[in-house]
């Protein structure tokens, strides 16, 4: 079998010497450059399984590099890590919004650490590259309420947290709950990579390149695109560009979990015809649970597959009538118990019942 390959483009020739005699150590094919326009030949000879890229060199900078290579088809699944003494958020993000992997700041890493974080990426890429050529598997989750403060976004970020750790398909969370995010505002991210920019794209230019470059990855492994930190104008999103967004995904074999918030706008409408799956988030105060009803029987007439509605029970404030199926269609699927921490929930967890309910039922054709 043949080696891993590792290209590493870096202008200082110490620390170029350095990296390379690591990763041989480690067992890694290595080739080196030391300008960023060497390194885009180097890569276009033979495509590497990862580049390791200084961003500050005397010709091309990082970031170009990996524009231009991120620019062809070929290079799209490839991880890039930047390498650089820059640590400002704006750095990071320009890196990020170029089709970055990771970003690593000199000096502040520990040879082991780069080596899990090298290990990581290439994982990430295999494991990528397998359910892509699977993508009948790929599935669409709908989160959503019509009454606010049921915790959505809660079991949307636990729901793509534990999809990732049992699941060999890729997690993307999108944050859809305008119009300001809670995944955002929750996560300390602001700026312009958000999931309205990605909507107020021309379809024809999303492709999954675009769909990364927009992208966070989580500590868990699952990747998210925020919404908006702040009230922000929707009129430039193009209801052609979510259908795109979600084409491409399925295409790469993605589990996609939606957070559709209180549902209020066209779009999510628009969006329950695109899921294989729509849950539907109650709570226990007489509002919710009526709300709950009218979502159930509604539904299904703007686009939702009745046959696929999930009635999610979230304890938040944990009241629990005497039947938690009061007022309901039906008893509710999943029950969700009241805690501090979702990760404090005793096995089995409701996460991996409601898992087992999409992941067992053969995706409907769309």
């Amino acid at each position: 079998m043949p080696k891993t390959h590792i290209l590493v483009v870096e202008d200082d020739d110490d620390a170029r010497t350095m990296y390379a005699i690591m990763l041989r150590s480690w067992g890694y094919e290595v080739s080196e450059a030391t300008t960023g326009r060497e390194g885009i030949r180097q890569a276009q000879r033979q495509i590497p399984d990862l580049i390791l890229l200084d961003v500050m060199m005397p010709d091309l900078d990082g970031f170009e590099v990996c524009k231009q290579l991120r620019s062809d088809v070929g290079y799209h699944k490839v991880p890039i890590i930047f390498l650089t003494a820059l640590s400002a958020s704006d750095d990071r993000i320009k890196g990020y919004v170029q089709g970055g992997d990771d970003f690593i700041t000199k000096g502040h890493l520990e040879y082991r650490e780069l080596g899990v974080r090298i290990q990581a990426a290439l994982s990430r890429a295999q494991r990528h590259s397998v359910s892509a050529q699977g993508s009948s598997r790929a599935r669409v989750i709908g989160l959503l309420s019509l009454r606010g403060g049921v915790g959505v976004t809660s079991v949307a970020m636990n729901l793509a947290r534990y999809a990732t750790g049992v699941s060999d398909q890729p997690v993307i969370l999108l944050d859809l709950a305008f119009p300001v995010g809670s995944l955002a505002l929750w996560s300390g991210l602001s700026g312009p990579r958000n999931i309205v920019t990605l909507l107020s794209r021309v379809p024809s230019e999303i492709d999954m390149a675009l769909i990364s470059s927009y992208s966070q990855q989580n500590v868990y492994g699952s990747y998210f695109i925020p919404g908006p930190t702040d009230v922000t104008d929707l009129s430039g999103i193009r209801l052609q560009a979510l259908d795109q967004v979600l084409s491409v995904l399925r295409q790469e074999g993605y589990t996609v979990v939606l957070d559709l918030g209180r549902g209020t706008l066209p779009l999510m409408w628009r969006t329950l015809a695109a899921c294989n799956w729509t849950g539907i988030i109650t709570s226990a105060d007489p509002t919710s649970r009526s709300l709950a009803q009218v979502a159930m029987q509604s539904l299904p007439g703007l686009g939702a597959d009745a046959r696929n509605l999930l009635l999610i029970y979230n304890d938040i404030t944990n009241y629990k009538p005497a039947d938690i199926s009061l007022g309901f269609p039906r008893t509710p699927d999943v029950f969700i118990p009241h805690t501090e921490h979702f990760g404090d929930l005793v096995d089995p967890s409701p996460f991996a019942h409601l898992w087992s309910l999409i992941a067992d039922r053969a995706p409907i054709t769309l």
